[in-house]
């Protein structure tokens, strides 16, 4: 049995452990259901390019309640990482989402051309409404006159309904070679995208546990920073993938999805009144 009592706070990945498109997986509604009513520490985590509030509302579409103040992504850690680096009203140029432009409103000077100073470019996926070809060139522009470059996540390609999409990782490593510089990656597996949110939770990574279905994201990432993991085969991982993986990646505990490690954890009464599932 699991015994969430162990633990300071819960990390649970959401494509392809809570949801696969617009569905949620088996167990997913009533697992964050339980970690609501437990009143324990919990986030979600995402390398989303989109704001906590707008997965937050996607996540409600599927009957999953869990609010923006439970929910990381990746374009919310590249926020944290560009105020935290270059301080106060830094001067940024955006070729990520709506979800950046938001967050950092009212916190940044906003760059529109290639002759002004740049800190930073937050990059997120080339379809992105804000990366179009021509601010594409001007990233190039700002980047090769010392803007930094700053990835939401290192991913090369995601899934869609319309097949493979190239990811902000294949646009950062475009850029990148064009203007001859390194870019940073804010999202998982990246230590940054972990000590962030845990210094947002309150909590130690040796304190989590992540629960999620990608090898390299999720299990890598989370063992990396000392927490402990989970494994779902709701995902792209599939249980002949474990039989090559080296014992450093291997996760703690593997389970077929989340309606499995409902069944088999204890630990959901911590807070005064809420149920238990054994």
């Amino acid at each position: 049995m699991l015994n969430l009592d162990e633990y300071q706070a819960i990390l649970l990945d959401l494509d392809g452990t809570v949801y696969r498109e617009e569905h949620p997986l088996p167990g997913a509604v009533e697992f964050v259901r339980l970690l609501n009513a437990s009143g324990r520490k919990y986030a979600c985590l995402s390398n989303s390019t989109l704001s906590p509030e707008h997965v937050a509302a996607r996540l409600g579409r599927m009957g999953i309640a869990a609010d923006a103040t439970h929910i990381y992504t990746a374009a919310a850690a590249a926020v944290d990482y560009v105020l935290q680096r270059h301080g106060p009203w830094p001067r940024i140029f955006n070729l990520a989402t709506e979800g950046v432009q938001e967050m950092l409103s009212g916190r940044c000077h906003w760059v529109h051309s290639a002759d002004e100073r740049c800190d930073a470019i937050i990059v997120g996926t080339p379809t992105n409404v804000y990366a179009t070809e021509e601010r594409q060139r001007i990233a190039l522009m700002l980047l090769r006159n010392g803007a930094e470059l700053v990835g939401t996540c290192a991913d090369r390609v995601f899934p869609s309904p319309r097949g493979l999409e190239f990811g902000a990782g294949a646009l950062c490593a475009y850029l990148g070679y064009a203007a001859n510089v390194t870019p940073v990656f804010c999202g998982k597996p990246q230590e940054v995208f972990f000590h962030n949110l845990c210094q947002r939770l309150g909590v130690e990574a040796a304190g989590c546990l992540l629960i999620g279905d990608n090898i390299e994201s999720d299990i890598v990432g989370g063992r990396r920073v000392g927490m402990r993991t989970i494994l779902t085969l709701s995902g792209i991982t599939e249980q002949r993938d474990l039989e090559r993986l080296p014992p450093e990646h291997r996760p703690d505990a593997v389970f077929r999805d989340l309606a499995e490690l409902v069944e088999k954890t204890v630990g959901w009464s911590r807070a005064a009144g809420a149920g238990k599932s054994e």
